[in-house]
C-alpha cells in the first residue's frame, strides 16, 4: 500500500525546523493552517521555544517533533470496538499513539499493529509505561465494532479500536491531516482498496499532537523517540 506521507520529506522538514522557526513551516506543510498562539513561528513564540524544539528533533529517529501549540485533537463522538460510545476523553491523562487504517488492509495495517504490539511488550518488560494504542478505521462501512473487536484482539486486547459514522471519521482524519483514498474494484465491489497515511500520531495527555512517526517503523526507534518526546519540557 502506498504511503501518502513520504519518508523522503522528513529530512527537509527537520532542516526547516532548525533553520526557519519551525512552527510556521510545519503548519504550512501539514495542513495549510496558520501557527497557533504560542507555537514557534507565531507572534507568541520565543527563541527558546524554537531552540528547544530543534534540540528535541536532533534526538529523534523517525519522529517529527511538533510545537506544543501546533494542534489539539478536537472533540469527537464515535464507537469503540465494544460498541460503546467513545469520545475525546479517552485521550485524557495518558500518552497515545494513534494509527489510521482498516481491517482489510493487506500489509501496512497488520504489520504496524504487530510492531505496536512488540513495542508495548518491550516497554512493559522494561518497567516503563507504554502509550495506549488507538487504531481508527478509515473504512467504517466494513469495519463494524464487532469486526474491529476481533481484529484488535489478535494483536492486543488492550488496544483501542474506533469506528463509527463515515462523516465523523472524515472530520477526524481531516482535522489531523490523515489522507484516505478509496479505489473501486469492478470485479469484486466489496473488496475495494483504501490507500491511507501510514504515519503514527503521538498525542500527549492534554490531547495535543506532539509528534508524527513516519515509516519505516522500527520498535527500538519508536521507543527511543517516545521516551525523548515524553521526557521533553511541556
Amino acid at each position: 500500500m502506498p504511503n501518502n506521507q513520504s519518508g523522503k520529506a522528513l529530512p527537509l522538514v527537520i532542516i526547516a525546523v532548525v533553520a526557519l522557526a519551525a512552527g510556521a513551516i510545519l503548519y504550512g506543510v501539514l495542513n495549510n493552517a496558520p501557527p497557533a498562539d504560542g507555537a514557534p513561528g507565531s507572534a507568541g513564540a520565543s527563541a527558546a521555544d524554537t531552540e528547544q524544539l530543534a534540540s528535541l528533533q536532533e534526538t529523534l529517529n523517525t519522529t517529527l517533533a511538533l510545537p506544543i501549540g501546533f494542534k489539539t485533537v478536537e472533540d469527537f463522538e464515535l464507537t469503540d470496538a465494544n460498541g460503546e460510545t467513545i469520545t475525546q476523553a479517552a485521550l485524557d491523562d495518558k500518552w497515545s499513539l494513534m494509527f489510521f487504517g482498516y481491517t482489510h488492509c493487506p500489509d501496512v495495517c497488520p504489520i504496524t499493529l504487530q510492531i505496536m504490539k512488540n513495542m508495548v511488550a518491550k516497554l512493559e518488560a522494561q518497567g516503563t509505561e507504554a502509550p495506549q494504542i488507538i487504531f481508527v478505521t478509515v473504512d467504517p462501512a466494513r469495519d463494524t465494532a464487532e469486526v474491529m473487536n476481533q481484529y484488535i484482539a489478535y494483536f492486543n486486547e488492550d488496544f483501542i479500536g474506533i469506528t463509527g459514522d463515515q462523516n465523523r471519521i472524515h472530520d477526524m482524519t481531516s482535522q489531523l491531516g490523515i489522507v484516505a483514498s478509496f479505489t473501486a474494484n469492478d470485479e469484486d465491489p466489496d473488496n475495494y482498496i483504501v490507500d491511507h497515511s501510514a504515519s503514527l500520531l503521538l498525542i500527549d495527555p492534554q490531547r495535543r499532537l506532539r509528534g508524527k512517526v513516519s515509516p519505516p517503523l522500527d520498535v527500538d526507534n519508536i521507543i527511543s523517540d517516545y521516551l525523548n518526546v515524553t521526557s521533553a519540557p511541556s
